[in-house]
């Protein structure tokens, strides 16, 4: 575990005396020029508690940046903003899926891997305030975007349920009456190639349009041996929008948006095979029977053809060995089927209606549709040990009222809304194992209903108390649709592979639809104190759930009198797990000084983590229970400055204390003094940008950024092969801009160093394969932005 020494921390204590210093010598004298970098740090309007506020004026923990900003750092996703968001892990991982395009979001150490629609993510994410409730797709491109909010801690009163880790909200630019236009093209590393284009248009001095389109391609970078590249890019997006402002009192939002991705599948590779077997004794063992079939037709005896020991057999033609395990190297030699395709499109309705001047009505209704096919071999070989493939549809309606106002002088700020979310779709598992070809997965159904209210009451000028609840009724459904395709040991005589229900066209769950429902109540207190008109500080208690469901991915087949006690009931043989929670208690400060110059904002917390929803292997596939609890302490402080005409300068600390406090051994086999997933103790980043003026030929702004995350672990059972140590992430480009600030190159290098780092690491235990996704490596670009 790193952590900063005494030297390390007086650096960084001198270093910021310096530029508290050169700060102070800037203000003090003026120049002609000005700031040219002031416009970082201008205060940026916010929607966390659900009414325009600003950024410093906001209680609670929250990292907010505007597109220009995004763009003047070089970002292209929503995934990269966790290289400067303290305590913000955003992941692309495809779990047992092929999906190219899958968000593993974990904020202060809660979040959620997995992609299929019976399990919720613990990290909300909204665009333009609609709820999306599918990670597939969720690393999103961020493109004609006003602003990216990172909410930390739970939401549960404004944004409700899932979102107990926090949220992530996207807002886009909206339509206006002047005309603007823009372009951009990128050219870079792996025959990258973006092409961006924007224009807003007026089409009456009441009507106004805006209507933005990107394509995004790129080649992968782990190529199968047949040829396929994984880990390419092949995006097509468009949007368009529409405000009408009705009358001085009213105002229509009509967007329109849709992506069509076409690629080969998420760069994986074999990071190795556990020859020892799977961690649960139960569990068949599909390498080591692949390895004994493979042993016994080379003319071999009854053993494996590969042990601890003897890890490469090359005389063994179908010997699952250490032959396609390459070290690490962009290289796979699997042979299954390998695509992702993934089209999405969706429609928001807004409307906002200033009844009189204390009161305000807001109507958001969107409708999502989502079409996603992926598949990829997750034993990378030629062999048949396990293949994917998957087949996901939804379909998303959201329909949420707010009614906003102020009361007492303007002492009392209110809002009260209802919510209304209802998502149904089906998602069919294909699963080819080396003792079975068989059909995972069903149709689900799900409503949540929600009533809340929140207000904020002036109790003096500098003293404000904020008071919330949410009230939430939630219904899930699911009817699985799962049997046995083919049996590869029938007729074998074999106890287990060739029992009876183990026969081709015998169900694995019953086709009987399974019903779920839970009702919770999310209360929020928020105490905060203009100590100076530059500083303010807060304290507040939150709570959170994220929904239960049920566990879609089985095998062996449970049934009645067989796997599961005699008599179970059909209904009650379909495996569920309940809803988790959250408690916080945190405090915080803001802080702007200098004048206008630095901003440096702060936050410490406490969360209570109970019914953890553990994903465990006691079976062939993952299995999601309630089985431990869990304390996560920790602290997060931004700055941001200029602290000299042209300099910008910006800085993140973020730190967790995360550990089990009980955990179920017998359920789970995982210890206590396990890490918890996907948890870095440190997170720690910064930049420095400087802006010449050269006259007439424009300016030029170089910028490094830096940034450092800690070792982390990929599983529950914290399995060293897909352990990441702690890595550290060097950027920098530069950008011309000319004169008049139309146009604009930048040349860039992510990855400076070329540091090889896992995105993702999964453990498949029946398969016994370690896989990994590791990041692209050093990539250039250039970049030409043009405005109209």
């Amino acid at each position: 575990m790193y952590t900063p020494s005494k030297r390390t921390t007086k650096s960084v204590l001198a270093l910021s005396c310096s530029l508290l210093a050169l700060g102070n010598a800037a203000t003090a004298e003026e120049t002609a020029s000005g700031n040219d970098t002031a416009w970082l740090l201008e205060e940026i309007t916010v929607t966390a508690r659900k009414r325009e506020e600003g950024l410093q004026s906001a209680p609670i923990a929250i990292s907010a940046f505007t597109g220009e900003g995004l763009e003047y750092r070089g970002v292209t996703d929503v995934g990269e903003i966790a290289q400067f968001t303290p305590n913000l892990s955003f992941q692309n991982s495809p779990s047992f899926g092929g999906a190219s395009n899958s968000a593993a979001i974990y904020i202060r150490g809660v979040g959620q891997k997995e992609f299929l629609p019976t399990v919720d993510p613990g990290v909300g994410l909204y665009v333009d305030g609609v709820y999306i409730a599918r990670s597939v797709g969720g690393i999103l491109d961020l493109i004609d975007v006003e602003r990216v909010e990172v909410l930390k801690g739970p939401q549960g009163t404004l944004f409700g349920r899932n979102t107990i880790g926090g949220a992530i909200s996207i807002t886009t630019k909206k339509p206006h009456e002047e005309f603007e236009a823009k372009m951009s093209g990128t050219f870079g590393s792996d025959n990258r190639i973006d092409l961006k284009g924007s224009m807003n248009l007026p089409l009456s001095d009441k009507l106004f349009s805006s209507y933005s389109v990107a394509y995004l391609s790129q080649d992968g970078y782990v190529m199968r041996d047949d040829g396929i590249d994984l880990g390419d890019d092949n995006t097509l997006s468009g949007r368009a929008s529409f405000v009408l402002e009705a009358s001085d009192d009213l105002e229509i939002s009509f967007s329109i948006e849709g992506s069509r991705d076409r690629e080969n599948g998420p760069a994986m590779t074999l990071l190795g095979i556990n020859y020892d077997g799977p961690i649960d004794p139960e569990t068949p063992p599909m390498a080591t029977i692949n390895n004994i079939i493979a042993n016994l037709m080379a003319g071999g005896a009854y053993a494996p053809c590969a042990y601890p020991g003897s890890t490469l057999n090359l005389t063994v033609d179908g010997c699952y060995d250490d032959r396609y395990v390459y070290g690490g190297e962009e290289v796979n030699s699997g042979t299954a089927p390998a695509y992702s395709d993934t089209d999405f499109w969706a429609a928001n309705l807004n409307v906002e209606w200033d009844i009189n001047d204390a009161l305000t009505l807001k109507s958001i209704t969107a409708y999502r549709n989502l079409d996603a096919q992926m598949a990829r071999d997750g034993d990378h070989s030629p062999l048949l040990i396990a293949h994917y493939q998957d087949d996901l549809s939804q379909e998303q309606f959201t329909q949420e009222f707010q009614l906003l106002g102020t009361a007492f002088g303007d002492r009392l700020n209110w809002i009260v809304g209802l919510y209304y979310f209802k998502e149904s779709g089906d998602n069919a598992n294909e699963l080819n194992f080396t003792v079975s070809h068989f059909m995972s997965g069903g149709a689900y159904d799900n409503q949540s209903m929600a009533a809340f209210a929140q207000g904020t009451y002036d109790i003096t000028d500098r003293l404000h108390l904020t008071a919330g609840i949410r009230y939430t009724d939630e219904t899930k459904k699911f009817t699985p649709d799962q049997y046995i395709i083919d049996n590869y040991f029938a007729g074998t005589g074999d106890p287990q592979l060739d029992a009876p229900f183990m026969q081709a066209g015998e169900p694995i769950l019953p086709n009987v639809e399974k019903e779920l429902s839970y009702d919770e109540i999310d209360p929020y207190l928020n105490l905060s104190f203009d100590a100076t008109d530059d500083l303010m500080v807060y304290a507040s208690y939150s709570e959170g759930f994220k929904s239960g469901g049920f566990t879609q991915r089985v095998f062996p087949p449970i049934v009645a009198g067989f796997t599961a006690p005699a008599g179970t009931a059909d209904v009650d043989l379909i495996p569920t797990f309940d809803p988790e929670f959250v408690k916080v208690y945190e405090v915080g400060f803001k802080y702007t000084g200098f004048d206008n110059r630095l901003r440096l904002n702060g936050a410490a917390f406490w969360t209570d983590y109970t019914d953890m929803q553990v994903q465990v292997f006691t079976s062939v596939a993952p299995i999601t229970k309630n089985a431990g609890a869990a304390t996560i302490k920790g602290a997060e402080l931004e700055l941001q400055m200029t602290p000299a005409d042209g300099w910008f300068v910006e800085a993140g600390l973020g730190y967790l204390d995360a550990g089990y406090d009980e955990i179920d051994y017998d359920t789970t086999l995982v210890a206590s003094a396990n890490r918890l997933d996907r948890v870095s103790d440190w997170s720690i980043s910064a930049a420095v940008s400087k802006e010449f003026d050269l006259g007439d030929a424009g300016s030029l702004v170089p910028r490094v950024d830096w940034s450092y995350r800690s070792e982390f672990d990929n599983d529950a059972f914290n399995t060293p092969e897909i352990h990441q140590d702690g890595y550290h992430l060097l950027n920098a480009n530069i950008t011309w801009e000319n004169v008049d600030e139309n146009i604009a190159f930048v040349f860039g290098v992510k990855n400076i160093t070329d540091e090889k780092y896992l995105q993702t690491g999964i453990i498949g235990d029946a398969f016994q394969a370690y896989e990994g996704l590791y990041d692209r490596g050093r990539q250039w670009y250039i970049t030409g932005r043009f405005d109209f």
